[in-house]
């Protein structure tokens, strides 16, 4: 798998993706995007903390929060190699009440997600995900991947080996069910 985009997502996250054996995140773009753009290739993980913080996560899930603090310092460890395998609308706040047990979000959190920008869809993504037997050090432009925007560009595309699928097809398959459904 060759790996150009880089998406980002919190590192307490990736932990319950792990610990689950599934991916679903939101998105419905950042402050500094019109809308989150839903790439069709594989991408690679820059694991955040930005707004990872224990008002946002669930209490059981607090242990999942990293000490880091957010470094950009143009060098990370890609971990991950991901894909979108579905997309789903959210169209209203009850259908997050509905998804509540399958994320490590505070349901305040999401809602407020919800309602940041109320003409622009919010969807719930399932990933495929990749995880790397051995991590790659990979370079980035610091400048490009700050700020509140979902995805930057690796200085120069990488080829990701030797990776374990994450995801279990049945824990992963009730949640698309329960999506279809909304």
């Amino acid at each position: 798998m060759i790996v150009k985009n880089i998406l980002k997502e919190w590192s307490s996250a990736f932990k319950f993706f792990e610990l689950k054996k599934y991916g679903l995140i939101f998105r419905k773009g950042g402050i500094h995007e019109r809308q989150f753009d839903e790439n069709d290739g594989y991408f690679g993980i820059f694991k955040t903390f930005e707004h990872e913080s224990n008002g946002n996560i669930k209490d059981s899930y607090k242990s999942l929060l990293s000490t880091s603090n957010d470094s950009y310092t143009g060098e990370f460890d890609l971990e991950y190699a991901c894909k979108i395998q579905n997309s789903f609308v959210i169209p209203d706040i009850e259908s997050l009440n509905i998804i509540d047990d399958y994320h490590p979000w505070k349901s305040e959190y999401l809602i407020e997600r919800f309602n940041f920008r109320k003409s622009k869809d919010m969807k719930a993504y399932i990933l495929e995900i990749q995880k790397l037997k051995i991590p790659k050090k990979v370079n980035y432009d610091v400048k490009s991947a700050k700020g509140c925007k979902s995805w930057f560009e690796l200085e120069n595309p990488t080829n990701t080996f030797a990776t374990i699928k994450i995801n279990d097809p049945m824990n992963e398959n009730k949640i698309i069910n329960i999506l279809k459904n909304i």
